[in-house]
């Protein structure tokens, strides 16, 4: 999320955060380092004997413009599938979208950016995809209503060729914290990238919903200093990963000065370390998710970058959407609803050290302010919500 790195590095809460820049046009990354997210497949509803299967959602060929990127069409729904006669439809998983519907059709498969329609099912609280199966990305069920969070899957990797090997799905009672074997927290007033924020612990701004979301909440409200409150938490000293589909599903806020973002980093010694921006938004660009990388020669606005733009104008405010990078030895991808819009490779760096190598742990937070957004204003409305459904690590 830096966009240039100051000479001191300097200690904040648990971690040693990164030498401190403001950032440039066009970099990425709160707190001095960037985002990321991901999701994991739906399995959907199967239908029953007798039920012919729809063929399902086609990708999106998107990205936005910039390196790697493509501009996307949007994907095209799954169609569903032919009735079937006498049958009765096995609806959605648990918690993925679809209520039982006999004599209902299905779709199979097929990945749809916004979520497939599923024939009479009501959407499941989150806006998770219905009978189809695809992937979605929290679009509503034809003829149900859509929801404000839940869990939207019931698979946790993209396909059989990845095995789950850790996620939080943020099941728990309303008002809990998260799971404290997994996540601890960055707390206090933040000094780098000239952010507004002051960071909390416990419940305060981050909490579960009862609904399988995690809700970290931006505040309009002083504390040590500063105007405003936020959460980040972070993976360090619980949990890192090496290579692996890293994804997450959330819905951003909105409005001048926010800035959301999902992210690893390889260490406290930025940017020798590295650091991997799955996903940044701007609140003031809706539309747009950011990805980057930074390391040693290549951090702040130098760090290769890429955005995706949802297409016709919808906004990741709007709904849920699902954020991914895929990580081997020699190469970074990054998704937006599966839709591959950024590869990097050493041959991105320009001769400098390919940094991505080792263990990263995984942050999420809301910033307010900063370089790189600006700050709140006058039409920015409070309080500001990033909910988070789930995020999980695959590896082959």
């Amino acid at each position: 999320m830096r966009k240039e790195a100051y000479p001191l590095c300097l200690l904040l809460g648990s971690a040693a955060l990164a030498a401190c820049g403001s950032n440039g046009s066009g970099g990425a990354g709160t707190g001095g380092v960037g985002f990321g997210s991901g999701g994991t497949s739906a399995t959907g509803g199967v239908t029953a004997t007798g039920g012919v299967t729809g063929s399902g959602g086609t990708t999106a060929s998107g990205g936005s413009p910039g390196s790697g990127g493509r501009l996307g069409s949007g994907g095209i729904s799954a169609s569903g599938g032919s009735t079937a006669t006498g049958g009765t439809q096995a609806g959605g998983g648990p918690g993925s979208g679809g209520s039982t519907a006999t004599g209902g059709s299905t779709g199979t498969g097929g990945r749809a950016t916004g979520g497939s329609p599923a024939t009479g099912g009501n959407q499941s609280s989150g806006g998770a995809s219905g009978m189809a199966g695809t992937r979605g990305s929290g679009g509503a069920a034809a003829g149900g209503a859509t929801g404000s969070g839940g869990a939207g899957t019931s698979a946790k990797c993209p396909d059989t060729t990845w095995k789950l090997v850790w996620g939080d799905d943020f099941d728990g009672a309303s008002g809990a914290a998260v799971d404290g074997s997994k996540w601890t927290y960055d707390t206090g007033p933040n000094w780098y990238n000239n952010e507004l924020q002051d960071y909390t612990s416990g419940t305060a701004n981050a909490s579960l919903d009862g609904s399988g979301n995690l809700v970290i909440v931006a505040k309009a409200e002083a504390r040590e200093g500063r105007q405003y409150t936020s959460a980040r938490i972070k993976t360090e000293g619980k949990k890192t990963f090496t290579y692996g589909r890293i994804e997450g599903r959330m819905k951003l806020p909105y409005g001048q000065g926010m800035w959301p973002a999902f992210w690893m980093l390889g260490g406290n010694s930025w940017p020798n370390t590295g650091e991997i921006d799955i996903m940044e938004n701007l609140g003031k660009e809706p539309s747009i998710a950011h990805g980057t990388m930074h390391g040693p020669g290549y951090s702040g606005s130098a760090g290769p970058t890429a955005s995706f733009t949802l297409p016709g104008g919808a906004k990741f405010s709007d709904d849920f959407h699902v954020f991914a990078i895929e990580w081997e030895t020699n190469a970074i991808r990054w998704y937006v609803d599966d839709n591959l819009y950024s590869t990097k490779t050493p041959a991105d760096i320009k001769g400098n050290t390919w940094v991505f190598d080792h263990g990263f742990w995984i942050l999420l937070n809301l910033a307010v302010g900063g370089d790189w957004p600006g700050n709140p204003d006058s039409t920015t409305v409070f309080p500001q919500k990033m909910v988070i459904d789930y995020v999980h690590v695959c590896q082959k």
